[in-house]
């Protein structure tokens, strides 16, 4: 029997291979000795022609970098956010608790030579004191806290203080109540005839409330008015930034409470939070324009 070319050109992947019966092998052997063409194409596929191997690692490089870099930013945005929440939470466990006045939280006593103690109960956890210069020497405001962190997590105890370390002249010192009530004279004269002192909440947080969202307003108005101006936009979203994470960072601590009895307190706790709240507004904004950018290139 005649083997045509056709039955031999598809046996010939099998051939090469050495995937055919010892028959099937002689057969196609038999045919390419007569056959150029049906040789020409063994000889074709036992040709192997090597791709030559791109060796430029650069993009892989490239693409590892990036992901490098994206990973670290994301790390890096989760501690941020972490730093904030703690800080949010450390601030509401020893935030100040102000006790109404009773006798026992705190006794004013003279000592001798003209000095003046303050004794605390041992369920006080801290103490505020405010004094002023008058005519016949200085007034005295003092009031008492606790807080859930030293009630129930880091049990303290204050010491008992000496209010004229120096010598000063104590006229009055009066317990303050926090707004609750008025001053309650509890050493030495009354300042007022009629009584009536009181001790008002620091007003210091309002003042920079109204700055930041000032600075707020004019850098938004500046990055409407320049949208299209990339270097201005930029520069003015960055600083939009800023008093916007204060203004956050106020509302976290204090609400919509501008007031505060312990404003130093509050203010360096608004900053602590403000600082990582306006690095990771900073950090999106970058991941967010890298993102348009790889897809506007898409």
């Amino acid at each position: 029997m005649k083997v045509t070319c056709h039955v031999i050109k598809d046996m010939l992947p099998l051939y090469s291979e050495n995937m055919l019966s010892e028959d099937s092998c002689k057969m196609v052997e038999e045919h390419i000795e007569q056959c150029q063409n049906c040789k020409n194409d063994l000889n074709d596929m036992r040709t192997f022609n090597e791709v030559p191997v791109n060796r430029d690692v650069s993009p892989l490089l490239k693409i590892k970098s990036t992901l490098r870099k994206k990973k670290i930013q994301t790390v890096i945005l989760s501690v941020l956010f972490s730093m904030i929440f703690f800080i949010v939470a450390f601030a509401f466990l020893t935030e100040p608790e102000y006790i109404p006045y009773n006798e026992r939280s705190v006794t004013i006593n003279e000592i001798g030579n003209g000095s003046v103690l303050a004794q605390f109960d041992d369920s006080i956890n801290g103490y505020d004191i405010d004094k002023y210069l008058t005519d016949d020497g200085y007034v005295y405001h003092v009031t008492t806290w606790t807080n859930i962190w030293n009630r129930n997590i880091k049990k303290s105890h204050i010491n008992n203080t000496l209010l004229n370390p120096n010598g000063e002249n104590v006229t009055s010192v009066y317990y303050y109540n926090a707004g609750v009530s008025e001053d309650v004279l509890i050493f030495g004269q009354e300042i007022e005839p009629d009584g009536g002192v009181i001790t008002l909440p620091r007003l210091n947080l309002s003042y920079y409330v109204i700055i930041a969202a000032g600075l707020a307003i004019v850098s938004g108005l500046v990055m409407l008015i320049n949208y299209r101006n990339k270097k201005v936009f930029t520069f003015s979203l960055k600083l939009f930034f800023l008093p916007v994470a204060y203004l956050i960072a106020h509302l976290l601590i204090k609400g919509f409470t501008t007031t505060s009895y312990a404003a130093t307190r509050d203010f360096y706790v608004i900053l602590l939070i403000a600082m990582p709240l306006y690095s990771a507004f900073l950090m999106m904004w970058h991941l967010t324009s890298n993102y348009k950018n790889n897809k506007t290139l898409l």
